[in-house]
């Protein structure tokens, strides 16, 4: 529409003229043109997707393990059997990440002179006791140093905590 410079501007419009050519030829390649792009459209959303972009796959697993494994072995010696318990904390069944792996510990050889035994807890609410009713046996807290023993023994001279299996 042109721009208005007077009023007899205001008045005026334009239309468009529409043709209809009656021709095999052109009609022919009209809908030849129309049957090709529906086609394609057809072909590039439905059996090829390719409205989806495809990225390469690029991603990092990273697990953490916390807390304390707890195993039981029964041994013969001299005839006799024995259960022999250990304690396993994160620094003894993690390791290093190394990249493309994933790793699960299944077998344990342990290091000579290493030692086991029955300590004192590191003092914490939970583990802070005044008599025996206090600690669980067989209880191991998810911050715990070990597997507590049921027995509430002296930390210091000042606090008593619960007695723990665990490296001392």
């Amino acid at each position: 529409m042109p721009a208005c410079c007077s009023w007899n501007d205001v008045f005026q419009y334009e239309t468009n003229k529409i043709i209809w050519i009656q021709s095999k030829t052109y009609g022919t390649i009209k809908w030849l043109f129309h049957v090709v792009l529906f086609s394609y459209i057809g072909f590039a959303l439905v059996s090829d997707k390719r409205y989806q972009r495809k990225e390469p796959v690029i991603s990092s697993v990273h697990s953490k393990i916390k807390g304390i494994a707890e195993v039981k072995k029964e041994i013969m010696e001299n005839g006799q059997t024995k259960v022999v318990q250990s304690v396993f904390d994160m620094a003894d069944y993690t390791f290093p990440l190394q990249g493309n792996s994933f790793f699960m510990m299944t077998n344990f050889l342990k290091t000579e002179g290493q030692e086991q035994g029955l300590c004192p807890e590191y003092p914490t609410p939970r583990t802070l006791c005044s008599s025996d009713r206090g600690c669980k046996k067989g209880w191991l807290g998810p911050r715990s140093k070990g597997i507590q023993t049921g027995r509430c023994i002296h930390y210091n001279e000042k606090q008593k905590t619960c007695e723990v299996f665990t490296w001392c």
